[in-house]
């Protein structure tokens, strides 16, 4: 057989020369097993992180409508999960089952809601915006989380704690005449 595969020479630190045969060696099978298992890997990682990302985006989607489009599109939701805002129009009471019903409008439209969970906090009341999050039950829209929207202007219970409806200047402390 001829050998036409280059050839080069190297020099040794004594300087003799040694040729050195650059002809390609075939991969031992233990090389080809290795790139076959690393592949293999790397396409079960891009499958779990598709997969992840797949349930991210899907289950953490909540939709939020207001009551006029959550009545309006009942049909289309279906039982589908969903957040709905609106003001609430009825004293909120409690039924026999233990779950607070109450009434919510948005646009003189309004929506009967049956909540089942945690209670709400303080803040909720007649007349305060809320947004409740479930889904339709028939006519009814089944929560299982309120959020209630608090206003902007706070109030002091007590009016005569030092400091409430005042407002505070700020002084210099030095006495250099700057301030």
């Amino acid at each position: 057989m001829v050998d036409n595969w280059p050839h080069s020479s190297l020099q040794r630190s004594d300087g003799s020369l040694t040729e050195i045969d650059l002809t390609p060696v075939e991969p031992s099978s233990t090389a080809s097993r290795n790139k076959l298992r690393n592949r293999l890997l790397m396409g079960g990682v891009l499958v779990l992180l598709g997969f992840v990302l797949f349930q991210a985006l899907t289950s953490a989607r909540v939709f939020f409508r207001n009551v006029d489009e959550a009545v309006a599109e009942r049909a289309e939701i279906g039982d589908q999960t969903f957040r709905m805002q609106g003001v609430v129009v009825t004293e909120p009471a409690e039924n026999s089952r233990g779950a607070i019903t109450f009434q919510i409008a948005f646009n003189d439209v309004e929506a009967n809601i049956v909540h089942i969970g945690e209670e709400p906090s303080d803040l909720f009341e007649l007349g305060m915006p809320v947004v409740v999050e479930g889904h339709w039950e028939g006519d009814v829209f089944a929560s299982t989380q309120i959020l209630v929207k608090h206003s902007e202007s706070y109030v002091a219970d007590n009016e005569d704690r030092p400091g409430v409806g005042e407002n505070p200047t700020y002084e210099s402390e030095s006495n250099d005449g700057v301030g």
